[in-house]
């Protein structure tokens, strides 16, 4: 059934579940570490915008712990792709809500761009996001897309437990991994005797539809946001800069899930569809997958001057804490342009 030599492909299994092993622990360890500076270093001047980061840093603690607990794996056969999770529990349910988890990051990200986006063009508009309605508004939102996503994956794909294609991933998992599952399989069978598979074509172009529509949203906004901070006359020139950097940096976060999850994951869920051997990349996806939170604290760690000045004062054995986190005794319509970077 495989086409690959089985002692490259166990060795690949291998070096790729250690990989995955790594990132569960630096993802909940690096995050935690993050949430702890956040809490600790962040000046009371940054406002708002250190409970996105907060936020931000929390969903990765719970998109690792999904990862630890649902264990999802890709596996592709010709034209037929199959994603499953092996928990305590074999279900479809729990491998839909694997694949939803991610929306959290990205709606995160959207949120953070409309974030810098009320910075620079309506600073009044700042003060919306310690309003409680406009919380619970983005709240909806966020959940809306992972309920859309997972009700897409149960309904739209197949996984019967008899279904051919289900028991052709099933024994290719069984041949990759060693583990022998009748359930939690997500399959999109193109082609089955001779005949196209319409519906499954209707969930792969609705979910590439989704995958491209957030990355060019998310490129759009940082657009618009570095367009109205060149054209900022009121604005002053370190100011512009602050803002340019703060924009940069979110830019360089937001790049992590698109590098990591959404462009290895429509690589290998548009290649069966076009009879494109998976390969290698199937056992590779996961694992790629997985450096997306410990990547994420990383870029934020390093890159916002605060925590990164924080953690070298921690690591020389300084007591050097900013302020611990505002809990709303101050009003604040910062733009976060206070925080000083470089």
């Amino acid at each position: 059934m495989l086409s690959h030599n089985s002692t490259i492909a166990m060795t690949l299994v291998t070096v790729c579940t250690a990989i995955e092993n790594f990132n569960k622990f630096s993802g909940i360890s690096l995050n935690l570490l993050l949430l702890y500076l956040i809490a600790v270093y962040s000046r009371k001047s940054l406002g708002t915008y250190k409970y996105l980061l907060f936020t931000f840093a929390c969903s990765d603690v719970l998109l690792t712990l999904v990862h630890i607990v649902i264990n999802h794996q890709i596996v592709s056969v010709g034209t037929t792709f199959a994603c499953i999770g092996s928990t305590f529990a074999e279900s479809r349910h729990f491998t839909a809500i694997y694949c939803s988890s991610f929306t959290l990051a990205f709606c995160l990200s959207i949120f953070n761009f409309l974030y810098r986006l009320f910075s620079v063009k309506y600073p009044h508009l700042v003060s919306l996001f310690s309003n409680k309605f406009f919380i619970a508004l983005l709240v909806m939102v966020a959940t809306s897309t992972f309920f859309s996503w997972y009700l897409l994956c149960i309904i739209g794909t197949r996984g019967g437990i008899d279904e051919i294609g289900t028991i052709v991933a099933r024994e290719v998992y069984f041949l990759r991994f060693g583990r022998n599952l009748t359930d939690g399989f997500q399959v999109l069978d193109h082609w089955r005797d001779g005949q196209f598979m319409v519906r499954e074509a209707v969930v792969l172009l609705v979910c590439d539809a989704m995958i491209i529509s957030c990355i060019t949203f998310a490129g759009a906004l940082a657009v618009i946001c570095f367009y109205h901070i060149s054209k900022a006359d009121k604005m002053s020139e370190q100011s512009k800069q602050l803002q340019a950097k703060l924009l940069k940096t979110l830019c360089a976060q937001t790049a992590v899930p698109i590098t990591c999850v959404f462009i290895p994951y429509f690589t290998v869920l548009t290649m069966p569809f076009l009879a494109i051997d998976g390969g290698f990349l199937n056992v590779g996806c996961t694992a790629c997958i997985s450096f997306f939170p410990t990547l994420d604290a990383v870029v934020i760690i390093w890159l916002m001057t605060d925590y990164r000045e924080g953690l070298k004062s921690m690591i020389r054995g300084k007591k050097t804490s900013v302020s611990a986190i505002d809990h709303g005794n101050t009003k604040s319509h910062s733009t976060g342009m206070e925080m000083t970077m470089e």
